[in-house]
């Protein structure tokens, strides 16, 4: 316990900082310094524990181990349903597909954007008649739209701009979908595009939008950011399907 303890602390700290480096200093990345306070100071209890130093009641213990059990049996469900929903493909030959839009660095797509256009073009290429809404407003440290950007790279692509549909408006993934929704006739089918960890939540918005005929296709994920997107995303979940 002791080592696994350690292991988890060391590793904590050590991705927060490469994250830091990385990409920032954003709000959810503390949440790595404090895990592996948790796990340092666990060290230190059970350490001063077996030491005779202190004395936890037993009762303490027996409530801490079903606390933690039933919060990873919690977890490990939320990653399930997770998991299996990005691993349910897109239909084929739909009416629209909506790219939900991710940060930008000045003018140019961030790589977890990136990957959502090159998923979106792949999509366009195989499905011809498909028409593409690319979903995103321009943030405060953003040159142009997110949707500008995403028009650019799937043009890049070879995608013809009359098959493009610019929601520019938007600012979260619910406003993605909402404005998007008005470009959709009723009827059509549509294919949400987003990162892979992203899939269930956003199908689960698309639905609450007034969505029918939708399906997701995920793109690629960061690999290295997976540790922080799939427990901000199991996190997400719980706020927005399990506690709306």
């Amino acid at each position: 316990m002791m080592i696994l303890l350690m292991i988890a602390g060391v590793f904590c700290l050590a991705y927060f900082v490469m994250l830091l480096n990385r990409v920032g200093a954003h709000t959810f990345f503390f949440v790595f310094p404090v895990l592996a306070f948790c796990c340092f100071g666990l060290m230190f209890a059970i350490d001063r524990h077996f030491k005779g130093k202190w004395k936890i009641p037993r009762k303490l213990i027996v409530a801490f181990r079903i606390v933690l059990g039933m919060g990873c049996l919690v977890f490990a469900v939320l990653l399930g349903v997770i998991l299996h929903g990005q691993s349910v493909g897109p239909e084929t030959e739909a009416d629209y597909i909506v790219v939900l839009g991710a940060g930008l660095r000045g003018d140019r797509p961030s790589l977890v954007l990136q990957y959502r256009i090159n998923a979106a073009a792949e999509y366009l290429q195989k499905n011809p008649d498909t028409t593409a809404i690319v979903s995103g407003g321009q943030g405060p440290d953003e040159w142009i739209s997110e949707a500008e950007a995403m028009r650019r790279g799937l043009e890049a692509k070879g995608i013809p701009g009359d098959r493009i549909i610019l929601e520019d408006a938007s600012t979260s993934t619910e406003e993605n979908l909402t404005f998007s929704k008005k470009y959709i006739p009723e009827g059509a089918s549509a294919v949400i595009v987003t990162n892979k960890f992203h899939v269930y939540r956003a199908l689960h918005i698309a639905g609450e939008c007034g969505y029918t005929d939708v399906s997701g296709l995920g793109a690629d994920n960061v690999s290295w950011l997976n540790p922080t997107n799939y427990l901000r995303e199991c996190l997400a979940v719980v706020k927005d399907v399990v506690l709306p």
